[in-house]
């Protein structure tokens, strides 16, 4: 009995541990379509069709992603910067990549506006969020801006 708890135990935690990589969980091998971005932090839903017409990414088992992105420079937030212009999204073929077990890599080699590292903080079988990493001072600034302005992620 007295050996049987500790061979209990190691698989327990190898099996929580397992659970909580969230880069190998089968719910981000799907179609997200971008519903918030505040600060660079992308929250996403789950999209059964891949719209031509709305931002978003389909995550595929080889490492390969499909981006609805805009053709700017910017990305997303083309928007912001030009308002009361609908901005044109275009399909990009990419690659992804884990880098932990709640980090992945993204490149995009013909549009650049999504290309970086990001923090998997939630992932839900209908929501997805992603948090772009910086460099340590401009992880420092964001954080501050996070802080003042009240962003849970």
């Amino acid at each position: 009995m007295k050996k049987t708890i500790p061979f209990l135990l190691f698989f327990f935690t190898i099996g929580l541990m397992k659970s909580q990589d969230r880069t190998s969980d089968p719910f981000l091998l799907q179609t997200w379509k971008l519903t918030e971005l505040d600060n660079y932090i992308y929250t996403y839903e789950k999209q059964n069709i891949f719209n031509a017409k709305t931002p978003g990414l389909k995550f595929s088992k080889n490492g390969k992603i499909i981006g609805n992105l805009s053709k700017s420079a910017n990305g997303y937030d083309t928007k912001e910067d030009f308002p009361g212009k609908v901005s044109k999204m275009e399909r990009y073929i990419g690659n992804w990549k884990k880098v932990s077990d709640t980090t992945i890599a993204i490149t995009f080699t013909s549009n650049n506006s999504m290309d970086g590292t990001f923090v998997i903080p939630r992932l839900t079988e209908s929501g997805l969020k992603l948090r772009k990493i910086f460099s340590a001072d401009i992880e420092k600034k964001l954080d501050s801006i996070r802080r003042t302005k009240s962003i849970s992620y």
